[in-house]
Formats: C-alpha cells, structure tokens, sequence
C-alpha cells in the first residue's frame, strides 16, 4: 500500500515514516511480543493531505485556525480506501484507538508528550476517518505549536504518522519501568496497575497499586496498595470516568502470578531493546498484552528527595507523610510552605536556622532541599529567650486572644455566598484565609507547641523520680481538647440513635452511603437532622488531610465518611475513654514531693495540657481557612470552564498562578497538562518513601511505641473510610495513619498498628486515651499483615511479630 503498513510490515528503523510509536509497535510485534493487531497511516499521507488540501502553514500565528481547517479537511479517494481495508480487516467494526506519533526522526517521541492528541473507543469508519483528521490537526493547535516553538523546534518540518490499535477491554492495565525509575535502580522493576483502562493511571487521574519485583530474586519485594478511586471503560462513544467499588478499591488488582507474569515480559522488552523500558500494558480476559513500549529516559535524573537523608530530614518526611497521606498536588505546596515557615521563624527567633524543605518544580515534581544548621550569635541569649518562651500566662493570653479574633473572621467568611463575589473578591479573599492560616501556623508553633515541648523537657527528671514508665505522653490523658470533645459529640449522636430503633436499622442496614442518602435520612428524621447539624457546625471542617489544603474534603463538603464512623460507635460498649491515668499521675507526685515542689510540677502539667488544648484547635481552625479556601477554588473552577476542563484541573496550578488567573490561558493549560503527566512521579515518590520496616527473620516488624503493653489478637486491616465497618470488637487495627475522624475505631481495637506516625500522633494520643498497646511509624505494616493474621504487639518495645 502507498499510505499504510501493518505492523508487521513496521520495524525500529521506520520512525521517520511511521513515527516513533508506530516504530515501536511494530519492533515488539516482530519480537513475537503480544502486541494488539493494528496498523499506522505514514507521515507521506499526512504531508499529501496538507498539499492537497491547500492549508497554509505559513500561519502559525493563527493555528488555532489552523487546527480547525486541517481538522475539516478532505480525503481522496485511494487514502479513503486503504483506510478501510486495513480498519475491515481488523474485524467487522471492531474498537481502535487512534494516537498520533511525531515522524521526525531528530526528534524524541518523547519531545511530543502531551502535544498530540489520542481518541479511544472509535468505531466505524466514519469515527475513525474523523479521528485520523483530528490526529492531524493536533500537530497545529495552540499548545502543540507554543510548546515546539518554546523548545526550539522547527515546526514546518515536523510531519505527523497515525497508529490505529485494536482497543483491549482491559480488566486490569498499568505501567511496567524496567528500571525503577524513582529509586534509580536498575536492579528493580517498578510495577504500576489500576482497574480499568490505562488512561487513569497515564493522565495521573488514580493512586495505582505499585509492586517493586526484583530481577536477581525474581519475586516481588514490596508492594503499596492505590486508592484506585476511579475507572476509565467504554462508554457508548469513547470512554467514560466511573468511581470504583469498595471492594476493588482495597485489594490488589494483580495476583503475584500476574505481577511476576508482567515481569518475565519486562525483562524480554527489556533484553530486545537492550535498555530499560517503560511499558503500557492490558489483561483482558486473562490475557497478557503490551500496547506500548518506550526507553526511559529520566534514569539519569536523580530526584533530591531519593538521595541520602540523615535523621532528621526523615523525621520531617515521616510527619509530612501522616499529615498529607495521599501525595501533594502542586496547588497543596505552598500553603504546606507557609506552614513550615511559620515553623522556621520560631527557630529563627532562637537564633537557629536549619533550612531544608519540601518543594515542587516548575513541571510539578516534587523535590527535598537538604538543610544544613546555623546557630546565630542570638544563641547565647537562650536561656533568657527560654523564659520568655514559656511564660504560660503571656502565651495563653496571645493564644487566647488571637483565637477569639481569627474566629470572628472565618465565621463571617463561612456565611458568604463565594458564587456572589466577583474573581477580584474570591482572590483577595483566597489571599486573606492563606495570611490567616499562616498567622495560625504561627500561633500554634511559638505560643504552644515550642513552649510546650521545653516544659516537657525540663520537666522530665521530675517524672522520671515519680516512676520511671512515665513519659510527657502521658500528661495528656483524660484532657478535653477538640478531638476528645469530637468524639464525645460523636458518641451522644450514635447514642441518639440508639434510642431510635427505626433511625438505628436504617442505619445499620446502609451497605454504601453518599451525600443524598444522609440527605433522606435528614429529611426523614428532622431531629436527627438538627443533631448532625449542631455537630457539624462544631466539628465540620475536620478534614480527610489536614495539611492538604486543597485537595482534602471536610465533613461539610463530603458527610459520607460520618455513617461509617456512626455505625462503628454503635456497635461498642465503651461509653467513656477515660482511663484515669492523669488522675493516677496526679496521686503519685503528690505522695512523691513536698508541698511546694508537688504544686510545682503539678502547675507545669497543667500548662503542658494547656498548650495541647491550643494545639488541637489550632490544627483545627487551619483546617477551616482550607476548607473555606476550597469553596472558593471550587467557585474559580466553575468560573473559568475554558482552562478547567476536569474538576481537578485547579489542583495543577500553583497557589500563585491562582492568584494570577487573568494569566495566558493556553500557557496554564500547558502547564497543568504536563503537572498532569509528572503527577504519576509523585505518587510512586510518596509511597515509596512510605515503604519501610521490614520483617526479619523472626517474622518481627520494628517501629515505633505509640503506647506500652502487650496484646495478641487478630489483624483487621482498614485502609479507607469506607471498610471502618469490617472492624470488629477485639481487632487489632492496622493501618496507613489515623486522624481525629478514625478515633472511634480504637472503641473496638485491641491494639493498633500504622505505617505512619510518632508519640505525638493522632494514633499515640488516642491509643493512650483507650489505654491500648500502639506500634508506629511501621513503614509496610499495612503490606506486611494480613486479614485474620494473629499477631503479637509490643508496645513496649515497639514491635509486631506475625504468630500464625
């Protein structure tokens, strides 16, 4: 044919006729690879049909008229034909995808990404006559030309072939690295797999499941399960978006078999090429096939984050990584900055600087810059600063009266109507929530947690006289700060319920919920409806991520994760968490000191739980500005539909390039589609810097005590909101983190073990509060454990042997 080869008539060497896909395509084809059946239209036909058709190129400087005249374009009749044949003998209207693949052989495919365009699901001649002439128009869009022109391309010259494929009805699909592209090791394979079509894994649209295999073992040595919170499949025409079910959501969507089939077809892509590869691949029906391959080309790249970190640079990842459990997104950065440099000011004030800080790059990577400490000269006036520092009733006093202010203003800002505003409004106010929670940040670090953690420390010899098992832990015991009153709130609303055995059963009964199923129950039960509206208006903008400014969702926005929680409460019998460990702490300083020195360290307690009181709402009223921060963010997402074209599509800009929207909208659009594409980078960063703590030869995994003693009991793993109610009473709780919103999961827990987290988090506290053994900060427990495993937790020594 004068316009098309098959792929089997295609090898390496054919880019410049059929572009580097195509090319591709057709190596791994005649490897004997299972290669889904296709063929490429070449560059000489898309040149022929420019010529034909009279556009002038010469116009780039309106290519968007461009695009629309080449996308309208007509056929002749020989290339009509050839089409035809080749699409019929594929099978009688059989499923194809359409991509484009760049023909300039001084040209990296890769240099394209993202800047053509690719149609799935096309059917029927007609479709696909109009996809091909979409493929051609691609290489003359806006973005396409901006992008070559930026990088230096001579766009003229530039030629463009088309692949068309035999769609798979994948059931499972992913990406298989050759070469473990996040570790830089060429001796690991790094896995990545999704329900579905690929296409969510490659838009960055889910959390994939992520298997590490390792060649000379030829087994699989780490594995982290992905939310997979959604699936592309057929829709009638093209491919629709649907959430996916619970139960696929928490299991692994491949068997080992499968994993380490995938494997054994890596390495035989691999040894052809003679290079590390990045592969698409599809299971459909059981069956094994590759849909693309292509180098990697990033393994010389070492990401800051990958190198070599000492103590405290992994202290600082471990807390980011409990705080933000799912990976930033880059409009999540900078209010994190904020934080944290709320955080460093502190220590500046101490005259300690330590620089280092999680980043995000202009293509949305994220990156760690090393810091290295500095003392200043206003060091040697500490112990004077110190006092000042600690000073109870002046930070109190600040706190307090701070508190009082910032409440004030994010009520008024709570009872505005964002869709009233104009953009100059919403931004100015976007800028005001950011400042305030800044100023929040800051409140919560100089007037509580610093003072707080210096008491705590002076006053160790003290405890450690009354009884050596003591910790500063344990001073927060029976205190009511914001979590504890939640959960109070929380119990006399399943309490409630409890009294109403037709609300209860209807409860019960609920097998999935979304927002109008809460809204029916509401509707059906109007003192129900004012209970949860009086918990909500106290507790709402608890949040699933608290220092995920932007891409967390409170209880306000999203009720759903309020009935788990519901149910699990009325199943237990514990109506209180008070252990009285304070109480029995109180005692023996009493009996241990004199008068004086009692009443000392008593006053110094009391101002450690003071500090933690300030601590909570702190954390809390940060959670509000972002969820108040959100509204607006959602409001600009319906107000710019031209650059937002997915409701996620905000999350990909910057928090300054939100406050710039009157930007070039073409240019934004670029850069969230290629932050789109870094995304999946992100991801496998973030889980693997969660992956950890392995089992030793006695079957023992080491982290972390989050409380003392001893339990033996079975493993019930919980990963999301929605399997809170496969808990059962006397189950050992595994799992990624907790926050406030998971505390009634410990009512029923025997012990708890986490992936994630430290002696002041959310688990430790609360496991204190339930007087149950905790071991943190695990790394893989969630990997590592089982369903029905039984285990033994030692909290005091802070590990978790597996006994059967």
């Amino acid at each position: 044919m004068k316009y098309i080869r098959n792929f089997q008539e295609v090898r390496k060497e054919d880019v410049s006729d059929v572009g580097g896909k195509g090319a591709n395509l057709g190596e791994l084809f005649h490897a004997g690879l299972p290669v889904p059946d296709g063929f490429c239209i070449m560059g000489n036909a898309f040149d022929e049909y420019m010529h034909r058709n009279d556009f002038d190129t010469q116009s780039l400087n309106h290519s968007d008229k461009l695009s629309d005249s080449v996308a309208s374009g007509q056929f002749w009749a020989e290339l009509e034909q050839e089409i035809t044949e080749c699409y019929t003998a594929l099978g009688q209207n059989i499923r194809v995808a359409v991509r484009s693949s760049a023909t300039a052989e001084d040209l990296p495919e890769a240099s394209f990404a993202g800047q053509q365009e690719t149609y799935l699901n096309v059917v029927g001649k007609e479709q696909l006559i109009t996809a091909i002439k979409k493929c051609f128009a691609s290489l003359y869009s806006v973005r396409a030309v901006t992008y070559r022109k930026q990088a230096n391309f001579d766009t003229i010259k530039v030629s463009l072939a088309v692949v068309i494929q035999k769609m798979i009805e994948s059931e499972v699909s992913g990406v298989l690295f050759t070469a473990d592209p996040v570790s830089q090791n060429a001796e690991q394979m790094m896995l990545n797999a999704s329900w579905g079509l690929g296409e969510a894994i490659v838009s960055g649209r889910v959390t994939p499941d992520i298997y590490i295999i390792s060649k000379a073992k030829k087994c699989i040595v780490d594995r982290k399960l992905g939310d997979k919170d959604i699936l592309i499949c057929y829709d009638t025409t093209g491919v629709e978006e649907r959430k996916t079910q619970a139960e696929q959501r928490n299991q692994f969507c491949l068997t080992d078999e499968q994993a380490l089939a995938l494997f054994e077809m890596g390495r035989k892509v691999e040894q052809h090429y003679g290079s590390p590869q990045d592969i698409e691949w599809a299971i459909s029906k059981g069956k094994l096939y590759i849909l693309q391959s292509r180098p990697i080309t990033t393994l010389h790249k070492t990401n800051d984050i990958q190198q070599k970190l000492n103590a405290s640079q992994k202290a600082v990842l471990n807390n980011w990584i409990e705080h933000c459990p799912i990976p930033l997104y880059p409009l999540d950065v900078n209010p994190c900055i904020l934080v944290e440099q709320a955080k460093s000011k502190v220590f500046h004030d101490l005259g300690i600087s330590i620089g280092g800080e999680l980043s995000m790059d202009e293509k949305g990577v994220l990156f760690f810059t090393a810091g290295t400490l500095h003392i200043s000269p206003r060091i040697i006036k500490i112990p004077f600063i110190l006092s000042q520092f600690t000073n109870y009733e002046v930070n109190s006093s600040n706190t307090n009266c701070a508190f009082s202010r910032i409440k004030k203003e994010l009520h008024k800002k709570s009872m505005s109507d964002v869709s009233h505003l104009s953009v100059h409004a919403l931004l100015q106010d976007l800028r005001e929530l950011m400042n305030v929670s800044e100023e929040i940040a800051y409140i919560r670090f100089r007037y509580n947690i610093f003072p707080s953690v210096a008491i705590s420390k002076l006053l160790y010899p003290a405890l450690h006289r009354v009884d050596t098992s003591i910790n500063e832990y344990d001073l927060l015991s029976d205190l009511p700060y914001k979590t504890w009153k939640m959960n109070v709130a929380l119990r006399q609303l399943a309490g409630y319920i409890n009294n109403h055995n037709e609300l209860e059963n209807t409860i019960m009964g609920l097998k999935a919920a979304d927002n109008s199923t809460l809204t029916d129950l509401q509707n059906n039960h109007p003192e129900f409806s004012d209970r949860l509206q009086d918990f909500l208006n106290e507790f709402g903008w608890k949040s699933s991520s608290s220092y995920s400014a932007f891409s967390s969702v409170s209880w306000f926005e999203d009720m759903t994760s309020l009935l788990p929680l519901i149910k699990v409460l009325l199943q237990s019998d514990k109506k209180t968490t008070s252990n009285n460990k304070y109480q029995t702490i109180h005692a023996k300083i009493i009996k241990s000191f004199s008068a004086k020195k009692a009443s000392k360290v008593i006053k110094r307690i009391e101002e450690i739980r003071g500090y933690h009181v300030n601590r909570e709402e702190s954390l809390y009223l940060i959670e509000m500005c972002y969820g108040l921060a959100r509204r607006i963010v959602f409001e600009l997402n319906l107000r710019f539909p031209e650059l937002f074209e997915q409701p996620k599509d905000i999350l990909f800009l910057s928090l300054e390039e939100v406050y710039n929207l009157s930007g070039t909208i073409e240019d934004y659009k670029r850069k969230i589609a290629t932050r789109k594409a870094n995304r999946p980078q992100n991801v496998r960063l973030w889980n693997s810097l969660s992956l950890g703590g392995k089992l030793n030869d006695q079957n023992t995994l080491t982290g972390i005590s989050g409380n003392r003693g001893l339990c033996r009991g079975k493993v019930k793993k919980i990963l999301t909101f929605q399997e809170f109610d496969k808990m059962q009473p006397g189950d050992i709780l595994v799992c990624r983190y907790t926050d406030p919103s998971w505390t009634p999961l410990f009512v029923l827990a025997s012990a708890v073990v986490s992936d994630t987290g430290g002696p002041l988090s959310h688990s430790a506290i609360v496991a204190r509060e339930y007087n149950i053994p905790a071991v943190l900060g695990c790394g893989n427990a969630t990997d590592a454990l089982h369903d029905g495993e039984e285990i033994l937790v030692n909290g005091d020594k802070g590990t978790v042997q597996i006994l059967s």
